[in-house]
């Protein structure tokens, strides 16, 4: 049978969970729209320069900036602000210019598929389940993560929500791996969503940006 090749451009995204409206997008193309947060912007694009140097290691194997090692990016503010174009704009550029592996998931999203891989049994879809598991690893073990809508995932009194949040963010900045967040929460939200402890960690893993300005979203004509 004759196989056609997959387009070297769509290859590049096909599994980093990104949309496909925001594939290949560049902090270029939101510069040009005149409408990106610039503080964002130009913390975004050092991130992206500094890339490479803030995750090197040396000869022993030791963070040469371990201050720097392994920490992403934060960007709170109102919804349609364009704070998950800015993050899926960084999973771009830094999949096309350094060739690391890069995921998006919203964060509820990551924690459903947990519970149901948890509670799988004999009737579970193998089919289904192996994309579940993917996802998960995926959220976990990739270069650079961008976990989208924090802050939206269901609570419940056990607090497993909040658990999984600290076990990702602190298991991925251990192995040095820079996690990205989006979230709508006000400050006052945020304090009394998560722990103050995870909080804390928060501020340590991640540089936070503050969107600011009216929503970018079109209502319909």
């Amino acid at each position: 049978m004759i196989t056609t090749p997959m387009d070297p451009e769509r290859a590049r995204w096909v599994g980093t969970g990104i949309p496909p409206r925001l594939r290949g997008i560049t902090l270029n193309d939101l510069a040009a729209t005149g409408e990106a947060d610039a503080k964002a912007l130009a913390m975004s694009r050092s991130f992206v320069e500094q890339y490479r140097s803030q995750q090197d290691k040396n000869w022993r194997g030791i963070p040469t900036n371990p201050n720097l090692y392994g920490r992403g990016l934060m960007f709170a503010g109102p919804p349609g602000t364009g704070k998950t174009t800015m993050a899926a704009a960084v999973l771009c550029e830094l999949r096309r210019r350094y060739g690391v592996s890069v995921y998006q998931s919203r964060f509820g999203d990551h924690v459903e598929r947990k519970i149901k891989a948890m509670k799988a049994g004999a009737d579970t879809d193998p089919e289904q389940l192996s994309r579940w598991t993917y996802a998960i690893e995926r959220t976990e073990w990739a270069d650079v993560v961008l976990l989208d809508d924090v802050g939206h995932e269901h609570i419940t009194d056990s607090k497993y929500a909040e658990d999984v949040l600290d076990q990702l963010l602190r298991q991925r900045y251990d192995e040095g791996r820079p996690t990205l967040l989006t979230t709508n929460l006000s400050g006052t939200d945020w304090a009394q969503r998560y722990s103050r402890a995870l909080r804390s960690f928060m501020d340590q893993c991640t540089r936070r940006s503050i969107f600011v300005g009216e929503s970018l979203r079109r209502a319909d004509a």
